[in-house]
C-alpha cells in the first residue's frame, strides 16, 4: 500500500510539473541578455567541445541553430537566451552571442526549458520517472493524456574508400511516450494507439482511415501522434 501511494504522489507531481511547464511560469522573468550577462554564475557548466570531424545531418534536435527560450535553471526564470538541444549526447546548449561560445549547462540545475515554440522538461534526479531513461524530454501533447518526446540523434560511420575516408553522420532515433493512469507507456506507431485505448480501438481505426495517415517519413510520427492523441483526448 505504502509503495502504491509513493507512486501515486510521485505521478501528481509530474503532471503538476507538466502543466507548470506548458502553462506561464510563475517565477519572476530574469532577462540573461540585459541582466545577467556573460559571467552570470548561474549558468554553471563548461564550454562544448565542437566535434572534431565533418559530418551530415546534426547532432541537434532539429537544427544546428540555436534560438531563443526560456529556461528554469536552479529554481531561477531566465528570458532572452539561445539554446539548443544536443540530442546526440542529450545536452542542453547555451549560446554566448557575444563570442559565439557554446556552454554545456549543468544538467542536474535544468527544471524546465523553452527552444522557440518547444516546450521541455527535465526528467532527472528527484523528477525521474520509473520507466524511461532520465533526461530532456519534449511535450508535444499536454491535456487529459500526455505526448512525451525523446529527441534521440544515433552516430554512425562507414568507410567510402580509402582516398574519401570515412562517411559520418548522424540519424534520428527518437522515442515517443505516452504518461496514462501514471504510466509511461511507449508508442511507436499509429497502431500501438489502439492497444494502449483499448475501448476506443474502432474510433481511432475510423479516424486514421479517414484521414489517411501514412507515415511518409520519420518527422510525420511528431504531427500524427499529436493528432491522434488530440482525437481520443477530445473523443
Amino acid at each position: 500500500m505504502f509503495v502504491f501511494m509513493k507512486r501515486v504522489v510521485k505521478v501528481f507531481v509530474l503532471l503538476l510539473f507538466v502543466l507548470q511547464t506548458v502553462a506561464s511560469y510563475a517565477q519572476e522573468k530574469y532577462d540573461f541578455v540585459k541582466q545577467a550577462g556573460i559571467g552570470a554564475t548561474l549558468f554553471r557548466g563548461v564550454e562544448f567541445e565542437r566535434y572534431p570531424f565533418r559530418y551530415k545531418d546534426s547532432p541537434y534536435a532539429y537544427s544546428e541553430e540555436f534560438n531563443v527560450g526560456e529556461i528554469i535553471f536552479n529554481d531561477v526564470k531566465y528570458s532572452g537566451v539561445f539554446l539548443n538541444l544536443n540530442a546526440h549526447k542529450d545536452e542542453l546548449h547555451l549560446k554566448i552571442t557575444t563570442n559565439g561560445k557554446i556552454i554545456e549547462l549543468d544538467k542536474r540545475l535544468v527544471e524546465r526549458f523553452t527552444i522557440g515554440e518547444r516546450k521541455y522538461v527535465a526528467l532527472i534526479g528527484a523528477n525521474a520517472v520509473e520507466g524511461v531513461s532520465e533526461g530532456f524530454y519534449e511535450i508535444l501533447y499536454s491535456g487529459k493524456e500526455i505526448l512525451f518526446k525523446k529527441n534521440v540523434k544515433k552516430y554512425n560511420e562507414r568507410l567510402q574508400s580509402s582516398e574519401q575516408g570515412a562517411y559520418r553522420y548522424f540519424y534520428p532515433s527518437n522515442r515517443y511516450y505516452i504518461l496514462k493512469d501514471g504510466v509511461m507507456i511507449p508508442v511507436s506507431s499509429a497502431k500501438q494507439f489502439k492497444k494502449v485505448y483499448k475501448d476506443k480501438k474502432d474510433a481511432i481505426s475510423k479516424f486514421i482511415r479517414k484521414n489517411r495517415i501514412r507515415f511518409i517519413d520519420i518527422n510525420d510520427k511528431d504531427f500524427i501522434f499529436k493528432e491522434i492523441i488530440s482525437f481520443v483526448d477530445n473523443n
